[in-house]
């Protein structure tokens, strides 16, 4: 007996939910015990750099490992391509110090300390996605989506036991604690994990030229936003300096919440896919795809409702008023995620069964990518920090419309917005509550939460089957 798709999706979305969560308290703590520039090098060196560098170092890998009927022929060379790849960034890095830093604004005579931490990021985090993918294309997604967790809780505990409890104050000190995480949990995957590792590197292939070309149109789709948000620090951070690009961090820190289910649904959308032939059943059956597409959706549009509401005052009460221009703008990242999340869902359904198909995809992905840190440049340089958020939804809602307009199959964008008008008075219904009852952060919250999920159910946009699935077990 298996568990459903339904309790899967809720199930990465939980474990998302988990992962930011612990994340943003580990960086509540951290903005409170250091200066805005040292969580500025910290978010850099940690977040920023491994995330654009691990594009590189795990390649689409990831993704192809994912295919649940070839991917785990392909682990042993993905792991020997990680490994090769991340000291071949390791050479670029210690080759060319004092250039890097002066590019991003770090300060120079550090530079042994933050690039010897920074590699040992990287490649903690590029062998555990490899790990995560071989699990996911096993639809092991209970495990996979416990890697992807564990980083997070733990930083959290080393962090609050470091500062709150031992007061640990000292820059490279509470620099190690926060770095640590990613490699003592792929250690302990190793582990956990040896025997299904140790068969699967046995199995050693080359991808094939279908898989490569299948791997990197869900890979390019996939790492968008995420580039488009860490090249955006890296433009802000060389453009303004490194306290802007903390500012920013907290603005993507807080409006993440929004990303935990545009992750669900690529975490569960290709495995599904890439294991049916049957598109229409995969998202018009009761708990398929598509419900799930729209339970997901839902939950998108509730999160902008809160950050319209009440964005600028969860940021001074969780990270302090000295971050406080961090929640001027965050709006516009709210609502740039809304288009984003109905661009994915149509590209990885069509990505999918469509592979035949899949250029146009890549090719819009990797012309607005190689656009966007010019855009940004433009825009901040023109409206100074406002301009890097209006480069953001800009081009986050022109690759949506070019989305649709290259889609080989539409179905997917009408099974998302059936039944639409139900949640969109859904949505006005909650949001004049709020705006008529002035309530504080935490009332308005939980009072709007009982109302639009009431609202949801009652209207008919979702069947409360839904939650049973939820809760229990299907046959496959």
């Amino acid at each position: 007996m298996d568990r459903n798709l339904s309790f899967y999706a809720l199930f990465y979305v939980g474990s998302l939910v988990l992962m930011r969560l612990c994340g943003m308290i580990a960086k509540i703590i951290l903005a409170r015990a250091i200066t805005p520039f040292e969580y500025g090098i910290i978010m850099l060196i940690v977040i920023t750099l491994p995330a654009i560098l691990q594009l590189g170092t795990n390649f689409c890998f990831f993704d192809i490992l994912g295919h649940a009927g070839e991917g785990r022929k392909y682990f042993g060379f993905s792991l020997i391509y990680g490994i090769a790849a991340t000291g071949v960034v390791g050479l670029i890095f210690f080759t060319f110090p004092v250039q890097i830093c002066n590019f991003l604004n770090l300060p120079v005579d550090m530079w042994p300390f933050l690039f010897s931490v920074l590699i040992l990021v990287l490649l903690s985090v590029t062998l555990s996605v490899d790990i995560m993918g071989l699990l996911r294309g096993k639809k092991n997604h209970s495990f996979a989506a416990a890697i992807s967790t564990a980083p997070g809780v733990l930083r959290l505990v080393l962090v609050f036991l470091a500062v709150t409890v031992l007061g640990i104050s000292q820059f490279d000190e509470i620099f190690i604690i926060f770095a640590l995480p990613p490699f003592l949990v792929l250690l302990a995957v190793i582990f956990r994990k040896g025997k299904t590792i140790i068969g699967s590197i046995h199995s050693f292939q080359i991808p094939s030229r279908k898989m490569l070309t299948f791997g990197f149109s869900v890979y390019v789709i996939g790492i968008w936003v995420t580039l488009c948000q860490n090249l955006n620090k890296i433009v802000i951070s060389h453009d303004l300096g490194i306290e802007f690009q903390a500012f920013f961090d907290v603005s993507l820190t807080l409006a993440a919440v929004i990303t935990f289910f545009s992750s669900a649904l690529y975490l569960i959308s290709v495995p599904e896919s890439t294991g049916t032939e049957d598109k229409s059943r995969l998202l018009n059956r009761p708990g398929g795809l598509g419900e799930i597409g729209r339970l997901l959706f839902a939950m998108t549009m509730f999160c902008v409702l809160i950050l319209f509401f009440y964005a600028k005052d969860l940021i001074e009460l969780l990270f302090s008023a000295d971050y406080s221009p961090a929640g001027d703008y965050i709006l516009l990242i709210a609502i740039g995620y809304v288009f984003i999340f109905i661009q994915q869902f149509i590209a990885y359904v069509n990505v999918s069964f469509h592979e035949k198909s899949t250029k146009p995809f890549v090719l819009i992905t990797v012309i607005s990518l190689l656009v966007f840190p010019l855009f940004s440049h433009f825009m901040i340089m023109s409206f100074g920090f406002l301009g890097a958020y209006l480069a953001f939804i800009i081009v986050l809602v022109l690759y949506c419309i070019a989305t649709i307009y290259v889609s080989q199959d539409i179905e997917p964008l009408r099974v998302l917005f059936h039944g639409v008008a139900y949640l969109i008075i859904s949505f006005v219904a909650v949001f004049l509550v709020l705006f008529m009852g002035d309530f504080s952060v935490f009332p308005g919250i939980i009072l709007s939460s009982f109302m639009y999920a009431g609202l949801i159910f009652a209207t008919g946009y979702l069947d409360v089957s839904i939650v049973r699935d939820f809760i229990g077990r299907t046959k496959k």
